[in-house]
């Protein structure tokens, strides 16, 4: 009998252990990373390691952000609110001074009692978070440990040169430097019993292009080719265009003395030089997340962490005459989202075409570590879609992008700028360019400056610029198609979230099902949200 009740004591103390487990997040984030991928399709591409995570996870084709260049973007998928909401635009204001202060992703939790840990660029860095408020940027009330940012001795962030591969080992070049401190918080939270959300940020492949020589070896100079579609498209409206200006600042591009009117103007061998140089960018990135993949699993931590990759939004190379980001083009809007879970086998090998934004992601981690989402957010958890991928969902995502008036404008009492509405469904883009006044925040749709319609039908997510190349907004066979979409765009994201929630509900799944004792979860949750009050009676 005596033995029998040391078998029992010690069934129930490895159970109890094993219910208590936390739930460990690893964001990887990449700046200025357009889905140009092996896995998504692009098999010239030299990316291993993001193409294995997608082989073991979920690869979300068609997804996109709510505002196309950094802080904007970062701002609405760590807060889980759209740029309307943030009040954040563009790379200056930090969110919790205008109007926006809430929890961010990482905060939450924190308030849950995870170790929260930032690595390189995770918020926009500088005064976008917070700088000026706190002594330093990177929002501090998202973090329990100190943030992590690799010292720059000047070679690798350069304005004379927009790409240059500067003669130091890898392991001093920045991005490297951000994998090695990702790995070794990794290694001191591994047995962290209230678990961490260790975010990796990675610079590259933003400008400029600065990366070890080697790895132009995967690129062959008479494989590359200029972009396909490199004209703008056909009939657009002016406020459309972006004239690339962050480009220009460097040097050897000023001195190019190119025009600045709505055409192709980049000479094709130098375009054809910084194609090359972005790829091999990106793939010097991805040996770092292989790095960084590769701790994961020698710490023994596949089993109890979900893995996100995402990148802040595409970029242009070239493709409709454009270069960077800065529009409301499908290049721009679309970027990478890459999520393995080991809660959900049937995620795995998943290449997911529903619409899906940044918004989602958010809400996503929470559900997925077990937690219910806190009120206010604007995107849906995707567990739903980890759990099926036909499961029904919404119907359309939605950007967004700012610009001075076009000529023939002026500014008035009732608005001084020009925002960008953009809505994609999976056979359209729509987007209508309207007054927006910068002091009551509000934009009026009868004011219209421009507006886009773009045929997507027969889009599988490999071309970056054949399904926009002519607007069609005032083609007259499609005037029912633009009124369908104008309502679309109208009727806002509020609608979408509804159509998910009339059939999910509020996203609990993955609480449920990762718990086989659900009385030990919610002794658990009581302890944490104790530890909740705590942390919130100081930052809101």
């Amino acid at each position: 009998m005596a033995a029998l009740a040391v078998k029992l004591l010690l069934f129930f103390a490895v159970t109890v252990s094993n219910c208590l487990a936390t739930h460990n997040i690893l964001m990887i984030a990449i700046d200025d990373l357009r889905p140009e991928i092996g896995g998504y399709g692009h098999p010239s591409m030299h990316t291993p390691n993001m193409d294995k995570l997608i082989s073991e996870g979920t690869m979300f084709r068609f997804n996109y952000v709510q505002q196309a260049v950094c802080s904007p973007s970062r701002t609405s998928l760590l807060t889980g609110r759209r740029p309307d909401t943030t009040h954040v635009w563009d790379l200056w204001h930090y969110f919790r001074s205008v109007g926006c202060n809430v929890t961010t992703l990482p905060q939450f939790f924190k308030q849950h009692g995870y170790r929260t840990a930032g690595h390189g660029k995770i918020f926009h860095p500088g005064h976008a978070s917070g700088q000026g408020v706190f002594p330093k940027g990177d929002d501090p009330p998202s973090w329990t440990e100190p943030y992590f940012h690799a010292p720059d001795n000047g070679n690798f962030s350069k304005h004379d040169i927009a790409w240059h591969t500067p003669d130091q080992p890898e392991e001093n070049f920045p991005d490297a430097q951000i994998a090695a401190a990702g790995i070794a918080t990794m290694k001191k939270l591994a047995k962290e019993p209230n678990g961490f959300f260790i975010a990796v940020g990675f610079h590259k492949p933003h400008l400029p292009f600065v990366f070890p020589k080697n790895y132009l070896d995967y690129y062959p100079e008479d494989t590359i080719k200029i972009a396909d579609d490199p004209y703008p498209p056909k009939d657009m409206p002016e406020v459309a265009w972006s004239n690339w200006g962050e480009l220009r600042v460097y040097t050897n591009v000023a001195a190019m003395h190119l025009p600045q009117n709505i055409s192709k103007d980049m000479p094709d061998a130098y375009a054809k030089e910084l194609r090359r140089a972005y790829y091999a960018a990106t793939s010097y990135t991805d040996a770092q997340i292989g790095k960084v993949l590769d701790a994961l699993d020698a710490l023994g931590l596949r089993q109890n962490t979900s893995v996100v990759l995402w990148g802040d939004h595409g970029w242009q190379l070239g493709e409709l005459g454009e270069w960077c980001k800065h529009t409301n083009f499908d290049i721009a809007a679309r970027a990478p989202l890459i999520i393995r879970t080991p809660i959900y086998e049937q995620s795995h090998g998943i290449a997911m075409d529903m619409l899906t934004e940044h918004v989602d992601i958010y809400p996503t981690l929470v559900e997925l570590a077990g937690f219910e989402a806190p009120k206010g957010l604007e995107g849906f958890s995707l567990v739903p879609l980890l759990k099926d991928k036909a499961a029904p969902w919404k119907n359309a995502s939605f950007s967004q992008y700012p610009r001075g008036l076009p000529q023939g404008h002026k500014a008035d009492e009732r608005g001084d700028h020009a925002m960008g509405y953009s809505v994609r469904t999976a056979e359209w883009r729509y987007t209508e360019w309207v007054y927006f006044h910068n002091k009551t925040l509000t934009h009026d749709w009868s004011r219209n400056v421009g507006t886009e319609l773009y045929d997507h039908r027969g889009d599988n997510g490999t071309s970056f610029s054949a399904y926009e190349n002519q607007n069609l907004a005032g083609v007259p066979e499609l005037k029912s198609v633009a009124t369908q979409m104008q309502a679309l765009l109208h009727g806002g994201f509020q609608v979408q979230l509804e159509r998910v929630r009339a059939v999910h509900g509020d996203g609990l799944s993955a609480a449920k099902e990762q718990s086989a004792m659900p009385q030990v979860r919610s002794e658990r949750q009581h302890r944490r949200h104790h530890h909740r009050v705590y942390t919130a009676s100081r930052v809101v």
